[in-house]
């Protein structure tokens, strides 16, 4: 039996290596043709935004219970949602951003948080900024390659809201799309 199987085997290889060259020559092509393509890469002015006011909600005076207040990024005016806190007028305003970049060239912002906290100066207190708005999220560069976008936001002030400056910052980000 041990015979029979090597003989076997023997036959195997030699058939194999007889075929093994017919097999390799019916794979290449017949006949090789090449395409050529162009390439094209537009690189277009990096967009670029200058803040040119910050967001300021006026000045406050504190309730017992918890309020709310938004500015609104189109018409720039204040209106309390909830609370007892008495808005007192002062400076307000919508933050502003000037966007640069090319011509007729779609953008959009966004904000890096949800929220931000802003702190008393000299303190620990702090207050939410919360809903941050957009007069209008996305919009095409003018001819110039530029477009301005006006930014609000939602103020909680809290119950007894301790006395102060309150600061803070938030981050915006502007993307060609």
């Amino acid at each position: 039996m041990k015979n029979y199987k090597d003989q076997n085997q023997g036959r195997t290889a030699v058939l194999l290596a007889t075929l093994l060259p017919l097999a390799i020559g019916l794979a290449s092509p017949a006949m090789a043709e090449t395409a050529s393509s162009e390439v094209q890469v537009i690189i277009k002015q990096p967009v670029t935004m200058t803040k040119t006011a910050d967001l300021v909600f006026g000045d406050f005076a504190t309730g017992t219970s918890s309020s709310i207040f938004r500015i609104d990024p189109r018409s720039g005016l204040l209106s309390q949602r909830n609370g007892d806190a008495l808005a007192l007028g002062g400076t307000r305003s919508v933050a502003s951003i000037e966007v640069s970049g090319t011509a007729l060239m779609r953008v959009q912002l966004s904000t890096g948080k949800r929220f931000i906290l802003i702190h008393r100066d000299g303190g620990t207190e702090t207050m939410r900024i919360d809903r941050f708005r957009f007069d209008r999220r996305r919009k095409t560069l003018n001819a110039d390659g530029e477009q301005s976008f006006n930014i609000g936001g939602q103020l909680r002030v809290g119950a007894n809201q301790q006395p102060g400056v309150y600061r803070g910052s938030f981050d915006v980000s502007v993307d060609y799309f």
